[in-house]
């Protein structure tokens, strides 16, 4: 139970650096090819980090949640195409 707790807690950790890269790209301590490569290294460790989060979940867990994004992702479509 614990290192599947572990694992929810990675794979939010890896969403949770997202704003750090927009940090680097708005800093002005960083030059172009600086900014380049610190983001790309900074969304390099946020999929390693996803990707052990999801191991350490389990399958289960990681089947459960592209269940509940399938039917998040067809409700927003329903109501889009109701719109229209």
């Amino acid at each position: 139970m614990f290192l599947r707790l572990f694992g929810v807690g990675l794979i939010l950790l890896s969403a949770a650096v997202y704003p750090l890269i927009g940090a680097i790209a708005i800093s002005s301590s960083f030059n172009v090819t600086e900014k380049a490569i610190f983001s790309s290294l900074v969304y390099a460790l946020s999929w390693i980090i996803l990707i052990i989060g999801a191991y350490f979940a389990g399958p289960e867990l990681i089947e459960k949640l592209k269940t509940m994004s399938a039917n998040l992702k067809n409700r927003i479509f329903a109501k889009i195409s109701k719109k229209e």
